[in-house]
């Protein structure tokens, strides 16, 4: 009888350890985290830690595509944009140039825009290419050499992510400022 009782309880303990495990596994497959923390951590979508809550943008707001220090150390005056994913090189001291073919930048506006454009500043731009913009996987536009451009986006929704994709053929360029409005 307490040989039996024994089985039992060892059977039960297994059960229970199997059980854990299995949710334990669950949660690292599925952890409830934020978007920021999940983007770079998680994915390794985003080049630059934004911070949580981050990503939320205020349109109309100019960010401007540096590190946060000049090259003397010293903290910038400027917003700068740290929404940046993949596709950027590390030194970002006059603008963010792109170290792929595709280079993105991720926003989640705070408010609902009905005809959206996205502007940008390109303030050096090398090759014989072209550098083909999409939001959202939709080609909104291109661009062959520096300047200031904006493209028509259109819709965009409150508090859902939004991603610009940056296409660059037979060329790099160094993206120093953008800015969604309406």
């Amino acid at each position: 009888m307490i040989k039996n009782s024994k089985k039992v309880i060892f059977y039960a303990g297994a059960i229970l350890l199997a059980v854990f495990y299995v949710v334990v596994l669950w949660w690292g497959q599925n952890p409830k985290v934020g978007l920021e923390y999940r983007m770079y951590y998680i994915t390794h979508e985003l080049s630059d830690w934004p911070g949580y809550g981050k990503l939320s943008y205020v349109p109309g707001t100019v960010e401007y595509c540096t590190g946060l220090k000049d090259r003397n150390g010293k903290d910038v005056t400027w917003q700068v944009c740290r929404r940046k994913g993949k596709g950027w090189n590390t030194e970002q001291y006059e603008g963010s140039k792109n170290s792929a073919d595709k280079a993105y930048v991720y926003y989640v506006l705070a408010e609902a825009l009905e005809h959206a454009e996205y502007q940008v500043e390109i303030n050096e731009f090398t090759g014989d290419g072209e550098v083909f913009v999409y939001c959202n996987d939709k080609n909104v536009g291109s661009f062959r050499q520096t300047g200031v451009f904006t493209f028509e986006i259109g819709e965009l929704k409150k508090e859902e992510l939004t991603t610009i994709r940056f296409e660059a053929e037979d060329c790099t360029f160094s993206l120093w400022s953008t800015m969604i409005t309406e």
